[in-house]
């Protein structure tokens, strides 16, 4: 979860940002959070991410794939996909 500018304040368990796994296409999903309340800017973590329609997930969704999530045009923070369930 990014520092440099964005959302100044925590979010929590049921947080529906916009994820981009391809360029320019933007999907919802919702975070879990795993092991904490309250998910602070400059926190690394494992969540859960519950996405209704893989079709934005684009053909090399996988274990490795990187993705950047927000609200809007800046992304807020960057994860990697660690399992799927």
């Amino acid at each position: 979860y990014r520092t440099d500018g964005g959302r100044k304040t925590p979010f929590k368990g049921g947080y529906r940002p916009l994820f981009n796994f391809i360029e320019e296409m933007k999907i919802s999903g919702q975070i879990t959070l795993k092991d904490r309340t309250e998910f602070f800017p400059g926190d690394e973590g494992i969540v859960e991410i519950d996405f209704l329609n893989k079709e934005y997930l684009g053909n090399n969704f996988g274990v490795g794939t990187k993705f950047t999530f927000g609200e809007g045009r800046e992304p807020l923070g960057e994860g990697e996909i660690k399992e799927i369930i």
